[in-house]
C-alpha cells in the first residue's frame, strides 16, 4: 500500500499551485509531514488551507492519501472523488478510488442511471454550463441575423430563410439544457458516508421507520433544497434508488 500511495503523493506535490507564497509554504510543510507519517498534523495543515477557500486536485489527493493511511476510508473516498474533478489529478484519484473501494466491507447495489441523466451529466462535464450559454446566444444572434436579412432582402436562397429559424430553435434547446444542468448542479450534490453504519429513515427523525442502511463509503445524491428544510438532516437518494433521511454529521457532501 505504501508504494502505491507514495506514487500518488509525489504526483500531488508537483501539481499544487496557490497564489500566496505563504499558502505554498504551508502546503509544502504539510507534504513533508505526510511523508514523515505525521498524518494528523499534515491533515490539520491541509484543512487550514482548505478552510481559506483554496481548491486544488493535489490538495484533495494528499488529504485522501492521509486519511487512507489512518484507515478513515469514507473520508478518503470523499477527497479522492473531489480530486477526480481536476484534470491534473483525475487519473491518480481514479486509481486511488479503485483501491479504496476494494477495502470496504460492504458495497451498495447500484441502480443503472437513466440515459437522460447520463447525457446531461456528460454534457455538463465535457462542455460546461458557461460554454452552453455562450453557444445558445451565438445561435440566437445568428438566427436573428438570418431572419432580419431574409426580411429586407427578397432575393436570397431559400435555405437562408429556414436556417434562421433552425438556428433560433437550436439556441432554445441549448439554452434549456444549460438552465436544466445549472438547476441540477445547484440543487443536488454528492454525499459520501463516513460512518461505519447508519440507518436511513423515512422521515427526518430517529423514531421514523427505516428505509435502508448505509455503510461507510456509500455514495449518494443529496437534495440540498429538501435538506435545507430540516436542520441536522440530509435528504438523499442512495445508489440502489432508495430515498430517505440521514443525520447530516454522518456524510460529507460536495
Amino acid at each position: 500500500m505504501k508504494t502505491f500511495f507514495l506514487s500518488l503523493f509525489l504526483f500531488a506535490v508537483s501539481g499544487f499551485f496557490v497564489v500566496s507564497p505563504a499558502q505554498q509554504a504551508r502546503f509544502d510543510q504539510a507534504t513533508n509531514q505526510l511523508e514523515q507519517n505525521e498524518l494528523r498534523e499534515a491533515i490539520e495543515m491541509y484543512k487550514s488551507i482548505e478552510e481559506e477557500g483554496y481548491k486544488s486536485g493535489a490538495l484533495w489527493l494528499n488529504m485522501g492519501i492521509a486519511y487512507t493511511y489512518l484507515d478513515s476510508l469514507g473520508i478518503a473516498k470523499y477527497y479522492f472523488l473531489r480530486a477526480g474533478q481536476f484534470t491534473e489529478t483525475k487519473t491518480r484519484a481514479d486509481e486511488a478510488l479503485v483501491y479504496v473501494n476494494e477495502r470496504f466491507n460492504r458495497r451498495s447495489a447500484v441502480l443503472p442511471r437513466l440515459p437522460w441523466n447520463r447525457f446531461f451529466e456528460s454534457l455538463s462535464q465535457n462542455a460546461g454550463v458557461t460554454f452552453l450559454f455562450v453557444s445558445a446566444f451565438f445561435f440566437l444572434y445568428a438566427g436573428i441575423g438570418a431572419v432580419l436579412v431574409s426580411w429586407f432582402k427578397k432575393r436570397i436562397p431559400p435555405i437562408l430563410k429556414h436556417s434562421g429559424t433552425v438556428s433560433i430553435l437550436i439556441s432554445v434547446v441549448i439554452f434549456g439544457s444549460a438552465l436544466y444542468i445549472d438547476y441540477i448542479d445547484n440543487r443536488y450534490g454528492t454525499g459520501v458516508m463516513i460512518e461505519q453504519q447508519i440507518t436511513v429513515h423515512e422521515q427526518p427523525h430517529t423514531e421514523s421507520a427505516s428505509v435502508s442502511t448505509a455503510y461507510e463509503g456509500y455514495t449518494m445524491q443529496v437534495d440540498h433544497h429538501r435538506s435545507d428544510q430540516q436542520a441536522g438532516w440530509t435528504y438523499v437518494r442512495l445508489e440502489n434508488g432508495m430515498y430517505g433521511w440521514l443525520e447530516e454529521d454522518n456524510i460529507m457532501v460536495f
